[in-house]
């Protein structure tokens, strides 16, 4: 009775949530030194989930580590706020995971549009193409597809092949404290450039905003220790219908040293 109650909630959040809610991983206490133990939830703002999410939607989604054969995500059970997985892995801390979920459709209420634009700050195309849309009084109506991956601090910056991810180039090895990193952010396998991402920290409600280079890449101080999430959204217009939106989502969650 219980597990069919959390699967009508999660069925009635997937379909009537905010497109703007992110779905991330986070890393939880393992049960043994030869796994990797994590969970999924989507919230309106990291680092508190507020939905846990259905395997069911998963269209794709593992763990692996480096060039090394692929480990499926285990389900272990639901919480109020998160879906717990596991991975069987000799070396947690040089995999990478990742889920991409089924795409979802949704009408956007008109006073929700401005919120969503201000959370995921879509360039100037983007508003100009739905200040047309609006003035002929049509909806926003938009297909959206969510991607999350974590990085174990060892892990190797490898493509996973979902709709859109984040590759971590530099430094190999744990994040320090106040260093640098670069990431390259890529859609469809390929680097998306004058992107907008946001970096956001556990411990600080305020993110960290930074547009992408030609090469799909922004370099980014990290002045707090803890988990981190970069966050982005691709928005544009569908190539099938140019009065309905296509968006893919990311997150990429990682940590810094203590």
């Amino acid at each position: 009775m219980a597990r069919r109650l959390v699967l009508a909630t999660l069925l009635a959040a997937a379909a009537a949530g905010a497109a703007a809610h992110d779905t991330w991983f986070a890393p939880l206490p393992a049960e043994s030194a030869r796994e990797l133990q994590l969970a999924l939830g989507t919230g309106n703002r990291f680092p508190v989930p507020e939905i846990a999410v259905d395997t069911k939607f998963f269209a794709r989604s593992g763990c692996r580590s480096g060039d090394g054969p692929m480990h499926p995500l285990v389900w272990r059970r639901y919480t109020d706020t998160a879906t717990v997985l596991r991975v069987a892995a000799a070396d947690a801390a040089s995999l990478t995971c990742f889920v991409q979920l089924e795409a979802f459709e949704l009408e956007l209420p008109p006073d929700k549009i401005e919120v969503y634009f201000k959370e995921i700050r879509p360039g100037a195309a983007v508003l100009a193409a739905w200040a047309k849309l609006r003035a002929r009084g049509l909806p926003f109506i938009e297909r959206y597809t969510k991607s999350a991956r974590f990085d174990g601090s060892h892990a190797a910056p490898r493509p996973t092949g979902t709709a859109m991810d984040v590759l971590r180039e530099a430094p190999s090895g744990p994040l320090a404290v106040g260093g640098q990193a670069t990431f390259q952010v890529l859609r469809e396998g390929q680097p998306l450039a004058d992107f907008n991402v946001e970096l956001v920290n556990e411990r600080s409600p305020l993110g960290l905003w930074h547009r992408t280079d030609t090469e799909g890449r922004i370099r980014a101080r990290l002045p707090l220790p803890g988990r981190w999430l970069l966050r982005g959204t691709d928005l544009r217009l569908s190539a099938s219908d140019p009065t309905r939106w296509e968006s893919q989502f990311i997150t990429y969650a990682f940590e810094v040293a203590r």
